[in-house]
């Protein structure tokens, strides 16, 4: 994968958005889409494929991927229908917070 969009710096939006407590030094768009994937593992839901929109992340999939290769498991539910896709994303294993469990 290019290192062009690695490490995507998060907007000053998107950091509102998503760290409303203490923020990291350096949020990236990575950090916002993984803050996201918690609050909704830890409600028991997913994070829908609009929620990852309406905050602007660029090239979510590149985001999803630096993720994975972070060692956290992301699996990516596509529900067809009506003539639609639906796409969610469920945070399946978080080797930062999991380990310490």
């Amino acid at each position: 994968m290019s290192g062009l969009w690695r490490e995507k710096p998060a907007t000053a939006n998107q950091q509102r958005l998503v760290f409303r407590e203490q923020k990291p030094r350096r949020v990236t768009q990575a950090d916002v889409l993984l803050a996201m994937l918690r609050r909704a593992r830890a409600a028991g839901k997913a994070v829908e494929l609009p929620e990852i929109l309406q905050v602007g992340i660029a090239q979510f999939t590149a985001r999803i991927f630096e993720l994975r290769e972070r060692g956290f498991q992301i699996e990516n539910e596509m529900e067809r229908g009506d003539g639609q896709v639906k796409s969610r994303y469920w945070l399946r294993s978080d080797p930062e917070l999991d380990g310490a469990r």
